[in-house]
């Protein structure tokens, strides 16, 4: 519906792991909303999703080709990205934009796999 072009990449070995309900929830939500950021600002004719787990981390990594944040970071109208790592923080995950004008934005969530 939104005419965006996605791409799954790399998401061998992660089968064999399981995270908790709320685990699942909170990544699902903050996952939710960087793909809803990504329609609704992003500009973006392509999604790359790439998930893998590595020393007992799962990543997930959403990269998009659209136009990019604007220099200097956050702003007060980013709620979205600050609701993103206060998710996966609280989970004792990581969270991580990085973003230039023009050239997209690549979004990662890491988690710890117990």
């Amino acid at each position: 519906l939104a005419n965006i072009a996605w791409r799954l990449e790399d998401a061998v070995g992660t089968g064999e792991y399981a995270l908790d309900s709320r685990h699942r929830h909170e990544l699902f939500l903050a996952f939710k909303e960087a793909l809803t950021n990504i329609v609704r600002h992003a500009k973006a004719t392509e999604v790359h999703l790439n998930i893998k787990v590595h020393e007992a981390q799962l990543r997930l990594v959403i990269a998009d080709n659209g136009q990019g944040l604007a220099a200097g970071g956050q702003t007060a109208e980013m709620d979205g990205v600050a609701n993103m790592r206060a998710r996966l923080e609280k989970l004792g995950g990581r969270f991580e934009v990085h973003s230039k004008m023009g050239e997209g934005t690549v979004v990662s969530f890491g988690l710890p796999l117990r």
